[in-house]
């Protein structure tokens, strides 16, 4: 069964499984890659760079990782919603970031057989480990850990809009999006 085939069969599964909010296959080479989303990581906003193997600079170089990127045929993206008390209930985005990595690591577990080349950019930053081995030794869990978007140069704003999904959906929400490469 091709991996297209087996990602619309996994889109059927139990939403405590794999919560989707929305989903849009598409081809890489749509996917607009940017400098300045980069930028935006450099500028530490998130308080993780220079602290990961996922973020910058150890996530690599974003126009090498654009050009991987575009070797892929297909790309699947997908969103997970998640309902806040209000705009500062950070307890509510963690608990929301903690369900979409469980999706990601759904989704991934799901093709953990699979020979053919696959690959997946997350939301945010690697939280496998309580505190990572950058710079000084090399990733724990490589297989298991994923770059985020941002560190890829991937503009997730103008990904949503052409892929048809929402980046944001209400008041009072948190979306976080993820991409599968096959």
């Amino acid at each position: 069964m091709s991996i297209s085939a087996r990602l619309k069969d996994f889109l059927n599964a139990p939403p405590e499984s794999f919560p989707v909010h929305e989903s849009a296959f598409l081809k890489p080479q749509q996917i607009v890659f940017s400098a300045e989303v980069r930028k935006a990581c450099e500028a530490n906003q998130c308080g993780r760079y220079g602290t990961c193997w996922t973020c910058p600079p150890g996530a690599g170089d974003w126009e090498k990782l654009r050009d991987h990127f575009l070797e892929y045929e297909n790309a699947f993206v997908f969103t997970t919603c998640h309902p806040l008390e209000d705009s500062f209930d950070f307890e509510g985005m963690e608990e929301g970031a903690r369900v979409h990595a469980l999706a990601d690591k759904a989704l991934m577990d799901a093709f953990e057989d699979c020979a053919e080349p696959h690959e997946l950019a997350g939301a945010g930053s690697c939280s496998l480990c309580a505190k990572c081995t950058y710079p000084d030794a090399p990733c724990r869990h490589p297989s298991l850990a994923r770059r985020s978007m941002e560190a890829c140069g991937i503009d997730v704003v103008t990904l949503a809009r052409d892929a048809g999904l929402h980046y944001m959906n209400g008041p009072n929400t948190t979306t976080y999006f993820s991409i599968f490469f096959f």
